[in-house]
């Protein structure tokens, strides 16, 4: 039996660490490591990319997560349902719930690593002592260790000079362990025999993997029933909706006088339907109608239907878009193909929905109101470094320049929506917004960083522009989405991490968008314009007067 890294820290901890799953993952299956641990600090929302990257490199997931003087983790499927409750249960000022954590405990579906027994929550616990062996992991390569300083020093609001000079002088810092050693990387099999020989605890290690079962997080849509007025099922409703938007829009219109006309918008309704009855979305589809058609009964203006939605005539016959898309010419195919399904996953359609700014809070409490207060959240969303915001993070961080030259730098690196199909032309591992302005706005950045012809970085501040690609994509802080709303069959503090994006908010459910969906959570576009807000108080004016 082999070792493997269990207490690894990702980005997910907020620049506390710096590993990402998919490259945790990689260098795990080139070491053949059997398995690889997960143990962000009071978080799991890295859990779901984590998990995928270790199937997908045929490495056992072990996810965990750590807390004040202890880590835990899941030994089967519950174990990672007691998770959720234990992170749910974390307060605003970031307290662990001691009632929560004593009932999750008493279940043994955790294993606790520990400084010492003492220090392990509950006795009765699967407890392994922490040793060299079971060593925290903050970033994958030894050379990562710059960036993380970097990530630190960005946390603490501090520069690496002043950190630097600090320790020069002999004061405390935070953190400090981390600017004086290079040593919190995963390591290569013959990085970590002598830590194994002379720590005498692979037996333990034996022990965590059999203990853990393989199980799956992922899950199918779990949507939850919706309420049709009579009792009908959601098939009959939603036909019963297309009859009378067939009736009211087609017909009355004169759309379908013509028979070839007709046949052709009757093909079409028969071929969605199928497909929307094998992926089983017809409640989708009628929530999505019944937020809008509450928002229409208040007298409040939403958008006519934005993106591929336009393209479903399913959707035009019931009202989510005003875009007859056979009039159109506009594909079904492009909003939804049953090609996107497999036995193990549905992928579920996108339909964006544009309401009054000031009217969403209105429309989330409707939906609570309506499923349950606890099946209804907003959702979270992580700040990444991203072209600009990654090298103005380096370059102040080691204080390399002025606010000048750093607007001239900047000013040569564009917005990443700007450039979005040629950065999905690049190869995933040198896809980067940065390295894209050193090859297209060679000019512009030549006196400080220029690809030569090998490919490599030259220049006065190519050390500068090489951390700055390698921070790119790494997160720095979390909110709340500006449009997505999660609405579960189940209560989500008991199926999805729920937490405070910020001190005092409300809590959102802690995981992104992708994530939710590979939960089998489904989630809703429900964006506030605030055009709209305007359009509505204009149209108030203009009836008034």
């Amino acid at each position: 039996m082999d070792w493997f890294p269990l207490c690894n820290y990702t980005h997910y901890s907020l620049q506390k660490g710096f590993s990402k799953p998919k490259q945790l993952a990689r260098k795990c299956s080139e070491n053949f490591y059997p398995a690889c641990g997960i143990a962000d600090y009071k978080s799991i929302s890295g859990a779901v990319s984590f998990y995928q990257a270790c199937i997908s490199n045929d490495i056992k997931p072990i996810i965990g997560c750590s807390f004040d003087g202890f880590a835990l983790f899941a030994k089967n499927k519950q174990g990672w349902f007691d998770l959720i409750s234990l992170v749910s249960s974390i307060d605003s000022d970031g307290k662990l719930d001691s009632f929560m954590l004593f009932q999750v405990c008493k279940n043994n579906n955790l294993i606790s690593v520990a400084e010492d027994e003492a220090n392990s929550p509950i006795k009765g616990v699967d407890f392994y002592k922490k040793s060299e062996s079971f060593m925290d992991i903050y970033y994958t390569e030894r050379s990562d260790a710059d960036l993380h300083r970097i990530a630190l020093c960005s946390s603490m609001k501090t520069t690496l000079p002043k950190v630097s000079k600090a320790i020069s002088k002999g004061d405390q810092v935070d953190n400090q362990v981390f600017f004086e050693s290079n040593d919190f990387f995963l390591k290569n099999k013959t990085e970590i025999t002598e830590v194994i020989v002379n720590d005498n605890k692979l037996q333990q290690f034996k022990e965590i993997f059999d203990k853990c079962e393989n199980y799956t997080i992922l899950s199918k849509p779990m949507l939850p029933s919706f309420p049709t007025p009579n009792g009908e099922s959601e098939e009959e409703y939603l036909k019963q909706l297309c009859r009378d938007g067939w009736r009211d829009l087609l017909q009355k219109t004169g759309k379908i006088d013509d028979e070839e006309k007709k046949q052709e918008y009757l093909d079409r309704f028969l071929m969605e339907f199928k497909v929307i009855n094998q992926a089983d979305l017809f409640g989708y589809f009628l929530i999505v109608w019944d937020i809008l058609n509450f928002c229409r009964s208040q007298g409040w203006m939403v958008g006519p239907g934005r993106g591929s939605a336009a393209g479903c005539l399913i959707s035009y016959l019931i009202g989510i878009t005003q875009i007859d898309p056979i009039e159109f010419d506009l594909l079904f195919e492009r909003f939804y193909n049953e090609g996107r399904n497999t036995d193990d996953y549905v992928s579920l359609p996108d339909i964006d929905m544009d309401v009054p700014g000031n009217k969403r809070d209105d429309i989330i409490l409707y939906l609570k109101e309506r499923y349950g207060s606890g099946n209804v959240s907003q959702m979270i969303t992580f700040g990444r470094l991203q072209g600009r915001s990654a090298i103005k993070e380096v370059l102040r961080v080691n204080n390399a320049c002025g606010f000048g030259e750093m607007n001239e730098i900047t000013k040569a690196i564009p917005d990443e929506a700007s450039i979005s199909d040629q950065l999905a032309d690049m190869d995933e591992e040198d896809r980067s917004i940065i390295r894209w302005a050193l090859i297209n706005n060679a000019d512009e950045l030549r006196d400080y960083c220029f690809v030569n012809s090998n490919g490599d970085l030259e220049g006065d501040y190519s050390e500068f522009f090489r951390q700055a690609i390698n921070i790119e994509g790494t997160f720095k802080t979390q909110g709340k989405h500006a449009a997505g709303v999660v609405i579960s069959a189940e209560k989500l503090e008991t199926v999805c991490p729920m937490v405070n994006p910020r001190s005092g908010n409300e809590k959102v459910a802690g995981l992104e968008m992708a994530d939710l969906e590979a939960l089998g959570h489904v989630k809703f576009d429900v964006l506030g314009i605030n055009l709209l807000d305007k359009l509505m108080k204009i149209q108030e004016i203009t009836n008034e007067s």
